[in-house]
Order: C-alpha cells, then sequence, then structure tokens
C-alpha cells in the first residue's frame, strides 16, 4: 500500500472564457490540483471571435474542452446558459465532489447556490472585479488578480500594501474580530484554539479568505506580523491561538469608558459597539475576568456610569 495521501476528490472545471483570461491557468490548475483533480474540463465561448487568449495550444497542453457558442441575441451572453445547463447535467449524474466555476460575473451567483443546496463543493475563481453576491454563494473563492501577483512577485518584494483592488477583500479588522469571537467561544468551554480551527472557521465565514491575498504565504505569519493582540503558543507539534495577556484593573476600563462618553455627541453609547470597542483597545478584555457575565452588570457596577437598556452614559 501507497505512503502518499492521494487527493481523491473528483471536480468538474467550467471556465466562461468571456470573463476570465488565459494568463490565469496555470493558476487555476495548480490551486485545482491542491484539493482534488478535475475529471472534467470545459470552457465555454464564441470561438468565432476574441477568446481572452484561450489558444488552440493552451486548450490542447491543458486538455480543456472547448464549447461553441453563439450569441444569438447582441448584447445577451449566451456562453452563460449553456454552461449552466452543462453544469446541472454534471450535478444529476452524480459523480462528482465538487465543481469549479471560473468566472467573474454574477450571473453564475444562483447556479452556485443550487450546486451547495445539492452538497457540493462550489469553488469559484475570479477577478477583484466579482460581484460579492457571487463570492458568497461559494463554499471557496480565488482572487486570480491576487494570486498572479503572488505567483509572480519577487522574492523579497514589498507587496503588502493596500491597493485600489484590495478595498474587497475582507478587512484585517474584520478578521481580528471573528478571531477573538473564536478563542472567546473556546474558552467559555474550557478548550484551546488551535491554528488550523482558526483557518477553517475564517474560511468557512469569508468564503474568499486566503492568508495570500493580503501578502503571506502562512497563517502563523498572517497573525504575527499583520494582526496584534495575539500570541502564537507551540505545545509539541501543534500551535495554538491565544489573546495577548494584558493585566487590566476595573479602574483603568472605567477611565477608558468615561473618556469615551466624554468625546461622544450624545453624551451615551450602546453597550455592544462599546464592548467592541473596548476589545479593539484591548485585546484580552473579557467581563467574565472581573467576576461578571453581561457587559450591562459590568458598567452597572462602575460608579462613574450609568445603564439605560442597551445605553451606557456618565452619571
Amino acid at each position: 500500500m501507497s505512503d502518499i495521501n492521494e487527493v481523491t476528490k473528483k471536480y468538474a472545471l467550467l471556465i466562461d472564457s468571456d470573463n476570465v483570461s488565459a494568463k490565469y491557468v496555470a493558476i487555476i490548475f495548480d490551486e485545482l490540483s491542491r484539493v482534488g483533480y478535475t475529471t472534467v474540463r470545459k470552457i465555454y465561448g464564441d470561438w468565432s471571435k476574441n477568446t481572452n487568449g484561450w489558444t488552440k495550444d493552451c486548450l490542447l497542453t491543458y486538455s480543456i474542452q472547448p464549447v461553441q457558442q453563439f450569441a444569438y441575441t447582441t448584447g445577451k451572453n449566451a456562453t452563460d446558459s449553456i454552461m449552466i445547463i452543462d453544469a446541472m447535467d454534471l450535478l444529476y449524474k452524480g459523480n462528482l465532489d465538487g465543481f469549479c466555476l471560473v468566472s467573474s460575473d454574477s450571473d453564475f451567483t444562483s447556479l452556485a447556490v443550487r450546486l451547495r443546496e445539492a452538497g457540493k463543493e462550489v469553488i469559484g475563481m475570479g477577478e477583484m472585479k466579482t460581484p460579492k453576491a457571487f463570492v458568497s454563494a461559494c463554499t471557496n473563492f480565488k482572487r486570480l488578480d491576487l494570486l498572479d501577483r503572488d505567483y509572480n512577485s519577487d522574492e523579497g518584494e514589498d507587496y503588502k500594501s493596500a491597493d485600489s483592488d484590495e478595498a474587497e477583500l475582507t478587512s484585517l479588522r474584520d478578521i481580528k474580530q471573528t478571531i477573538y469571537s473564536i478563542i472567546d467561544e473556546n474558552d467559555d468551554r474550557g478548550k484551546k484554539t488551535h491554528i488550523g480551527e482558526i483557518g477553517s472557521k475564517l474560511q468557512n465565514k469569508y468564503p474568499d479568505f486566503d492568508v495570500r491575498n493580503y501578502g503571506y504565504s502562512k497563517l502563523t505569519t498572517l497573525i504575527q506580523d499583520g494582526l496584534d493582540g495575539f500570541e502564537l503558543v507551540n505545545s509539541g507539534r501543534q500551535i495554538y491561538l491565544e489573546k495577548t495577556r494584558i493585566e487590566l484593573k476595573k479602574e483603568d476600563i472605567e477611565k477608558y469608558v468615561c473618556n469615551q462618553l466624554a468625546r461622544s455627541k450624545g453624551k451615551r453609547m450602546n453597550i455592544g459597539m462599546l464592548n467592541t470597542m473596548l476589545k479593539d483597545e484591548y485585546s484580552s478584555f473579557s467581563v467574565k475576568k472581573y467576576g461578571y457575565s453581561k457587559m450591562s452588570s459590568f458598567l452597572r457596577s462602575c460608579g462613574k456610569l450609568r445603564v439605560e437598556k442597551d445605553q451606557v452614559m456618565l452619571k
């Protein structure tokens, strides 16, 4: 028996040539090879027109089957329809684990949703211009233009600086807050937070999450260099994540809240918003450390603060 752990998931690769350039072909197949192998490889377009670089040699090299679809009506994309029909035919044959839909077109959103409802993994691939609806409908989405930057960058090149294209990416602030929540939930159950769990839950919540989009090759490096407020703990061969431990007195928290209220125009703040601000400022903050189960109870115990429903204000 071979010791090699073979990837056995089977995928259908369906490419919309109208919306994706052939310059990404190597990246497409490299990314797919990490999760399984392709039993179906089809590309759709009107081959009597410009095909975005999908030449005969390119298709032969990667054994991609071209599907001709004429545009019967000016301004209408007939390619989408035949690609969707083929996907549903393949779904009903029932011999695939997942689909890879390569397009930056939102018209495939409903298809991705339907395939997921059928229990199939849906890997989307497209450029940064891909509408959020299609990205969210996939179980996993790859930003081809950002991956192309990663594949072709010179070693040591600094490309972590933000540019306009990255505005649509999930912000590092949102990622940080999600990691906080994961650690807090595990702490409540007396459980350590494994770095692998962090990666899986981030991927489940944000289909387009990929550390390479932010200029890093590993999740641990992103956390160490791109986020603050966390500590990586090595335990044997396992790596766990904890919040940076900062000992805060209750008086320090009360002082911070009073200062924020003094600066606010309405002289009052929503308790949930205030809780988020405290976690941003003090990564280890939790009212449970002070013996309270609710933020409102903690605030009521502070001598200078008053709580009314979901609002806190100065006395």
